[in-house]
């Protein structure tokens, strides 16, 4: 039976194919690299310091002259020339909306967006993640923020695809009365939510299925592919994840329904170009299949704080560069976690994320849910790494379980670490927590 809706949002856009993104691409980079140098103060200084001359900026290719930005630079330079900060670069009356997200300095980031970048970019980019994902005009969709400072957008997004948006916060309450006496159908929220209202589901004696979830929609952390199977099997429902940054638009990523678990589809395409660098050298590494490295963002039609080659300090890997049946023609990646997070032992990388995968393996013996426990400031930790493993529902022999976690992650990942077996490690509604500091920073 065909579907009565259209397979793709924008098919324009996000069937462009890897190899057609560059000719897309070019005149509104070219143009935008235009509009920092005359409007943004932060640019001009920017370029100044780096002795460049943006009419030697021709082509795509080019872009890899221009300076890498990093938020730190944006934490400075929001402390002058307020709202937002010196790399606005519209005037005051042009701006429809400031957002704040907390920083891990207390310093909130501030992000400022005009009325097109709400809607020609961030909504954009939202109503072709939640498209992919099976939401529809007939979707109800329970919408409860990956991110406080997004809220609205996403309700933009959402409301985009002309699917009904539901507001509900994070109010177990409202979220199931939503579900069993409106008619909602599909949920959007963090990837640690979805396993927080599960158990209040079981809790209340009630049947997930029975609920009628059919979408699952979210992201703005790991583990999507250690929870999915539980979440899909209890709900009844197709569960898929994004990724995106506030700073350049909230969804630059999102799997599909068809071929959800094998990376997330580059969707940004006419909004944000991507590159990827070789995080030590910088080297900007040609996209192509088992590449390795840093996302690097640049708006390509932003007014109100567009931001060039941003490093995003996402560890990716490419998985394929392949149109998929989904339709989409850009090249899909998988994140293999945060480079601030990186941890070295005996210099070895370590990337929480994957610890948590390897555990995860050993379900239902474990959950899937870890805590490592850094001593000490720095990336750099001596061994053994200390691994709190939290206890699934069949753990069996608990000193032959601490011994096979111990050995599957000296095995995995190269290193040694010290494992604690505990019942309950805390439980978040919104971003999960792979890393405790026992020290005072």
């Amino acid at each position: 039976m065909m579907e009565k809706w259209r397979k793709l949002f924008n098919e324009e856009m996000e069937s462009v194919t890897s190899e057609g993104l560059a000719a897309l691409h070019e005149e509104k980079f070219l143009a935008q690299v235009k509009y920092v140098s005359e409007k943004s103060p932060f640019y001009q200084d920017k370029f100044k310091q780096s002795d460049l001359d943006v009419s030697r900026i021709k082509n795509m290719d080019d872009i890899v002259k221009l300076p890498f930005t990093i938020k730190s630079e944006l934490r400075e330079a929001q402390m002058k020339n307020p709202p937002v900060g010196a790399h606005r670069a519209c005037d005051v009356v042009e701006l429809s909306r400031v957002y704040s997200s907390s920083g891990t300095t207390g310093i909130p980031t501030y992000l400022g967006l005009t009325a097109r970048d709400i809607s020609d970019i961030h909504a954009e980019a939202i109503a072709r993640f939640c498209w992919g994902g099976g939401i529809r005009p007939d979707s109800i969709v329970v919408n409860i923020p990956t991110a406080p400072f997004i809220a609205d957008t996403f309700r933009e997004g959402i409301e985009k695809t002309g699917a009904v948006n539901f507001p509900t916060g994070f109010n177990t309450d409202r979220v199931l009365s939503a579900f069993q006496y409106q008619g909602a159908n599909a949920l959007h929220s963090t990837v640690s939510f979805w396993s927080y209202f599960l158990g209040e589901v079981e809790k209340a004696g009630l049947n997930p299925r029975e609920l009628g979830i059919r979408t699952i929609v979210g992201g703005a952390e790991g583990g999507t592919k250690i929870i999915r199977p539980v979440i899909e099997e209890s709900f009844g429902a197709t569960v898929v994840e994004g990724m995106g940054m506030g700073e350049q638009c909230c969804t630059v990523w999102g799997e599909c329904v068809q071929n959800r678990g094998t990376g997330m589809h580059y969707l940004a395409q006419g909004l944000v170009h991507v590159e990827i660098i070789h995080p030590e050298t910088d080297r900007s590494l040609e996209i192509k299949e088992g590449v390795m490295g840093e996302l690097v963002y640049t708006g390509l039609i932003q007014q109100g704080m567009p931001l060039l080659r941003y490093r995003s300090r996402d560890h990716v890997k490419v998985v394929s560069t392949k149109t998929c049946q989904c339709g989409r023609g850009g090249f899909r990646i998988e994140v293999l976690g945060r480079i601030d997070d990186m941890l070295t032992v005996l210099g070895v990388n370590v990337y929480p994320l994957a610890v948590k995968d390897v555990v995860s393996k050993l379900a239902p013996r474990v959950s899937g849910n870890i805590e490592i426990q850094l001593e000490k400031p720095g990336s750099a930790v001596e061994p053994p790494l200390k691994v709190k493993v939290e206890l699934g529902e069949s753990p069996g022999d608990k000193a032959e379980l601490k011994k096979r976690v111990e050995q599957e992650i000296r095995s995995k990942l190269i290193f040694q670490a010290k494992v604690e077996l505990v019942d309950e490690l805390p439980q978040y509604q919104y971003k999960g927590k792979l890393i405790r500091k026992l020290y005072e920073e």
